[in-house]
């Protein structure tokens, strides 16, 4: 299975960045909360499997405390089961993610960097609903536990899922949530920039999957 993640043209500034991301998450939102809403199909249809390269940009925001990051440049690598009547848990896996590939960083508040990790692998797509007027699949990123290190000194990791969305038409996957993210844990210097556990965190990432597959339901 393949897939292409739809570009999103990155905000010229920082705060600008967050502001589009938390824009873009409450417009997904209500998007796939329309298609959720008409079908929880039970099971799918993926014509093909295979690996798939895919390359893309994140970001994310603390709620309450207003600490972000942008990562300009996300490369992943995608598989996908092959089969009819599959269930939905778990019918794509991310076996591999680099938030800042070499020669990239991810940037945080006040000219600070980030090297992000995720602790997990592989991450799993679950399928959830499928619009056929749209050609859409709704799910999420399940099992996902990320750290991040500051250049600062600040070291947080963040668990929890993630809504997303997929485009068969277009193979365009956003990557968008507002509620299921947390911060789990934090060192003394996290502390000291007011960040803590518990804290919960909008995301939202856009990414290009070459080649491009199909993901139906039946």
């Amino acid at each position: 299975m393949t897939k292409v993640f739809q570009h999103v043209t990155p905000p010229r500034t920082a705060f600008a960045a967050v502001v589009a991301g938390l824009a873009m998450t409450m417009t997904l939102s209500s998007a796939t909360a329309g298609f959720e809403a008409r079908a929880q199909a039970p099971t799918w249809t993926v014509p093909m499997s295979g690996i798939a390269t895919g390359t893309g940009e994140f970001m994310a925001r603390i709620v309450q405390s207003g600490w972000f990051m942008s990562c300009k440049s996300v490369e992943a690598k995608v598989s996908a089961r092959r089969g009819t009547g599959l269930p939905g848990a778990g019918i794509v896996s991310i076996t591999g993610i680099s938030f800042a590939p070499v020669g990239a960083t991810c940037a945080g508040p006040l000219g600070t960097t980030l090297e992000v990790t995720a602790d997990v692998l592989p991450l799993k797509f679950d399928a959830t609903a499928f619009d056929p007027g749209t050609g859409r699949v709704a799910g999420r990123v399940s099992g996902v536990s990320v750290s991040v290190e500051s250049s600062d000194g600040c070291v947080l990791t963040a668990t929890g899922q993630a809504d997303a969305t997929y485009d068969n038409t277009s193979g365009a996957i956003l990557l968008e949530d507002r509620d299921h993210l947390r911060i789990a844990t934090v060192n003394a210097r996290c502390g000291a920039d007011g960040i803590k556990a518990g804290e919960n965190i909008v995301v939202e990432g856009s990414f290009d999957l070459a080649p491009r597959g199909v993901i139906t339901s039946p």
